[in-house]
């Protein structure tokens, strides 16, 4: 079936269709159909209703309620393995290029009524919304991205209408991730914090409160107890200014701190952010997953790009593997544990080598990413120190470019944590993963002088 909706002011058509578009799809994902919120038992992390855990990884898809054919959008997002698009409902980027402009009340953005609303825009949003959540999709909801409303009381009374619309018409819709109230926008605070706190009282659902800020080496109003998320963006690329470990690896770690879930809900895209290197892209990616936080693929194709389906941004085919295996892993159970794992020799290795490791709290599971500093570096004959529980224990390596296990695993045992193990590491170009399980416990050694 097709549903057409014309939206007469701004002159173009919104099509939802139930043909797919041409090209395979990697995986049809389960529809969302539970609310997602901040896991009480793992405040790092997510949870559906039922409590099982979920690994949230996101793509900028800013048009998607207005885009011509929105199915190019949901077919690349399954593509990629992205389960949340980040959407604007009032929006007006790339007004020269596209000429598009989401506004959700009546009147127009030069003379707004903001006790109004757009009738037709709502009943596509509602529509795309549901297509969305058939397709396993779920949404960050921004409310605001070009309106900048001064810090005055009479802002957030201007605006309620519109808050109250939003929670009785898309509240409903379980496959709202998150209300993200400014992006880039941090003059208001004032303002901002009003709207949190009306959203944090009135949905009933408790969904995920955001706002974001430009790029910074730190998340916005972390400590802040209306905002639910510790969120960054780095709009950054492959640069020198930007290397893999003090940027992109320290703002990680930086957003991992506050006892939120760490969320980066922009990167750096091709061209205009020059993040244009695919390797690069592909260690951005795992480093920010294995320092345990939730990131995002930026592109043009979720930008200007939003109606190109054949459009291919760099480092894309690395985005499929990286995200099925994180999805795999038991990311829920594992938190930043940097003493488990560490490169050995020489300084000038340890410099160009770098690990990033998650752990259980027993250590009986652990993630660690190795990447290196340089593109193209080739590794070969490195060595590895081991801190782990008494037992044995078996070493699965991985190719984080297809995802895949490489190699045959290796098995060590381990004599407890007041003792490290030399492991050798497979060679290696750029990057490589592994995952350590215990396969027997031994009884615990206490550290020398605990006994």
């Amino acid at each position: 079936m097709i549903v057409h909706a014309t939206h007469l002011r701004h002159c173009f058509l919104v099509t939802l269709a139930a043909a797919t578009a041409a090209g395979p799809i990697a995986l049809a994902a389960e529809p969302w159909s539970q609310i997602v919120r901040v896991d009480p038992a793992r405040p790092s992390h997510f949870a559906r209703e039922d409590g099982s855990p979920v690994f949230i990884f996101n793509k900028t898809a800013w048009f998607y309620f207005v885009t011509p054919d929105p199915e190019i959008v949901l077919d690349r997002a399954e593509r990629l393995g992205t389960n949340v698009l980040r959407v604007g409902l009032e929006c007006r980027y790339y007004e020269k290029r596209l000429g598009w402009d989401a506004w959700p009340w009546g009147g127009t953005r030069e003379a707004p009524d903001y006790t109004t609303f757009n009738e037709t825009y709502w009943a596509a949003v509602e529509a795309r919304l549901t297509r969305a959540g058939e397709r396993g999709l779920g949404i960050n909801l921004t409310l605001f991205t070009s309106l900048h409303l001064p810090d005055e009381p009479d802002s957030f009374a201007t605006i309620r209408p519109y808050l109250e619309r939003v929670l009785a018409r898309l509240a409903p819709h379980p496959n709202i991730f998150c209300w993200e109230i400014h992006n880039e926008h941090i003059a208001n605070p004032n303002f901002q914090r009003e709207v949190a706190r009306f959203l944090r009282e009135r949905d009933p659902a408790r969904r995920p409160v955001i706002t974001s800020n430009g790029t910074t080496d730190t998340p916005i109003w972390p400590e802040a107890p209306w905002l639910d998320l510790a969120v960054v963006h780095h709009c950054t690329g492959n640069q020198p200014a930007y290397d893999l470990r003090d940027w992109y690896l320290a703002i990680a770690r930086n957003t991992r701190a506050f006892g939120k879930p760490a969320y980066n809900n922009e990167t750096g895209r091709e061209r205009r952010h020059r993040n244009d290197d695919p390797v690069h892209r592909r260690k951005q990616l795992w480093i920010a997953a294995a320092a345990g936080t939730y990131t995002t693929w930026h592109s043009w194709d979720g930008c200007e790009g939003i109606a190109d389906p054949e459009y291919v941004a760099p480092g894309e085919p690395f985005v499929r593997p990286f995200a099925d295996w994180w999805r795999s892993q038991p990311f829920a159970d594992v938190a930043p544990a940097h003493s488990v794992l560490q490169v050995d020799g020489e300084p000038a290795l340890r410099d160009e080598v770098i690990p990033v490791v998650l752990a259980t709290p027993t250590r009986d599971v652990v993630l660690a990413y190795l990447f290196t500093r340089s593109g193209g570096r080739a590794i070969a004959d490195a060595q590895a120190r081991l801190r782990l529980p008494a037992g044995e224990y078996r070493i699965t390596w991985f190719d984080p470019a297809i995802g895949q296990a490489r190699g045959a695993a290796t098995r060590v045992a381990a004599a407890g944590l007041h003792r490290s193990i030399l492991i050798d590491l497979p060679g290696f170009t750029d990057d490589l993963a592994l995952r350590i399980d215990q396969e027997r416990a031994d009884d615990p050694v206490p550290m020398p002088g605990t006994g």
